[in-house]
């Protein structure tokens, strides 16, 4: 049972890969995304997306979406906050 679980809760490379290279392509040209520093991006994009699959989205175009969605939402509410300081 727990080798079952383990499987189910794993997140499929595949889908991963494919939606990371689609938001990708938009991120690293986005104005309000580009200046970040890019391990940051890679990092908080790839568990966005993982979050998403685990969640049950299979749809690649989809994952991609919802991932830019957050990453620009997460952004702009940290520049907010430094802005503040």
């Amino acid at each position: 049972m727990d080798q079952i679980s383990s499987n189910q809760m794993q997140v499929p490379e595949v889908l991963v890969s494919v939606a990371f290279d689609k938001a990708w392509r938009f991120v690293e040209k986005d104005p309000l995304l580009a200046h970040n520093h890019k391990t940051v991006l890679h990092s908080r994009l790839r568990a966005s997306l993982e979050c998403s699959i685990r969640n049950g989205e299979r749809n690649t175009l989809q994952l991609a979406n919802e991932a830019i969605r957050k990453l620009r939402a997460e952004l702009t509410a940290s520049s907010k906050q430094q802005d503040r300081s």
